[in-house]
């Protein structure tokens, strides 16, 4: 049984990064800097950090932080990884119909069936 005069710890879904004080926008923000630009809501850093409740300059600050771009690129592998299996139906598609031979090669490639040229002779 607790006592009245203990300390619950507080849970929470985003990690403790060291000087970073916002973190749910800290996070948002590596999350929002790891989507393809194209795909980005808002388009802008201006208006992300306007969005997020925080200066432009903030952004800059956080984009200096050492573990920025670690982060950016852990969330940007999590990305890539859940797009093979499009990819991937993708190049079968551009494979089976344009039959174009390098499209071929790498789509049996990634089955495990390498073509060998045949030898000059």
């Amino acid at each position: 049984m607790k006592k009245a005069n203990e300390a619950t710890p507080i849970r929470s879904e985003f990690p403790v990064i060291a000087g970073i004080r916002e973190m749910e926008g800290f996070m948002r923000f590596v999350e929002w800097a790891s989507t393809p630009k194209h795909l980005r809501k808002p388009k802008y850093q201006k208006d992300f950090a306007k969005a997020i409740g925080v200066h432009q300059d903030t952004l800059t600050d956080w984009k200096k932080h050492p573990q920025f771009f670690s982060l950016v690129q852990a969330r940007l592998s999590i990305w890539i990884k859940d797009r093979i299996p499009d990819v991937i139906g993708a190049l079968y598609e551009s494979a089976s119909t344009e039959g174009k031979a390098g499209t071929v090669k790498l789509f049996l490639q990634l089955a495990g069936i390498g073509i060998e040229k045949p030898a000059k002779k």
